[in-house]
């Protein structure tokens, strides 16, 4: 049975988990869920930004310099970061992981051999200067770079691993073991799969949105504040995210500016929307989030 070839990969420390997710996906579409897929597909393509990425991507990183003076030189060394701003520092030494499953686990090969390669992000070159000024006179930064820490890399496939093994172990054992492939979908008919795959994946036992159809009829009407934050409300974001959408819409009109989710504050309140789906905090998918909101908004401006 194809749930249990899924286990018994996702079980094996050495089975690809690429191949666990995709085999996930067939089996959720073929009992008829293929809307929890969402997450799978992510997870197997790669997120679409860093503001859509689940928190147990979030990673750190050190900064690392080539530096010289006239007397001598450093290949490889840590650069000083405490004199930067905070925004500065965060930027340097905080970053979330977007890359497909795959890629981190070719990178993970990679740094688990014995040239224990490691994942970086080269710097562009005015960077330079924010590191020189705190350095002894005539040192130079010739490059920098964040070197990634790979153990949170590894890590996220720690994470990926567990919860798809807690949601297949969960189903098999609501459905049974050796259950033929044509009786799966009748003995899933009876499950709450929607909310079995939120406590796995999700770490919540909330009621889980899915499927883009549960928001097709987005009916609020232009210049109607109340229904616009009554639209979006259906995706389950808390009240203090309500109040800072409609203020959020109100300081974009009161500016001449048409609230919109590419720029002004509801493109910032856009973003941060988009953060806490990818935590699971919403319980639905980052796509089904940014669809729901850009329709709401557009009936609001009365955008076609």
């Amino acid at each position: 049975m194809l749930l249990d070839e899924i286990i018994a990969t996702l079980s094996d420390e050495k089975g690809s988990l690429t191949s666990a997710l995709l085999k996930t996906k067939v089996l959720l579409h073929s009992i008829g869920k293929k809307d929890l897929a969402n997450w799978v597909t992510h997870e197997l393509k790669g997120y679409p930004d860093e503001d859509s990425v689940p928190e147990y991507r979030r990673i750190s990183a050190e900064v690392h310099g080539h530096v010289e003076s006239i007397a001598w030189r450093m290949a490889d060394t840590k650069l000083p970061i405490m004199h930067l701003k905070d925004e500065q520092r965060k930027y340097l030494t905080s970053m979330a992981c977007t890359m497909s499953i795959s890629s981190i686990e070719e990178s993970v090969r990679g740094y688990r051999s014995e040239s224990s390669q490691k994942l970086i992000r080269h710097l562009p070159p005015e960077f330079g200067g924010l590191f020189r000024k705190v350095l002894e006179p005539g040192v130079n930064v010739i490059s920098a770079w964040c070197e990634i820490n790979m153990i949170q890399v590894e890590g996220i496939l720690t994470e990926v691993r567990s919860r798809l093994l807690d949601f297949a172990l969960e189903l098999r054992d609501v459905v049974g073991p050796d259950t033929p492939e044509k009786e799966l979908v009748e003995k899933v008919a009876n499950v709450d799969t929607e909310k079995m795959f939120a406590t796995a994946v999700y770490g919540s036992g909330n009621t889980i949105i899915v499927g883009s159809h549960s928001f097709q009829s987005i009916n609020n009407q232009k210049d109607d504040i109340e229904g616009l934050v009554a639209a979006i409300g259906q995706l389950g974001l808390q009240q203090p995210m309500l109040l800072e959408l409609r203020e959020a819409v109100q300081q974009d009109q009161k500016a001449g500016n048409e609230p919109n989710v590419a720029d002004g504050k509801t493109g910032q309140w856009f973003s941060k929307a988009l953060q806490e789906a990818g935590k699971g905090i919403v319980q639905t998918g980052v796509d089904i989030v940014s669809t729901v909101i850009v329709k709401a908004l557009k009936a609001y401006t009365g955008t076609p």
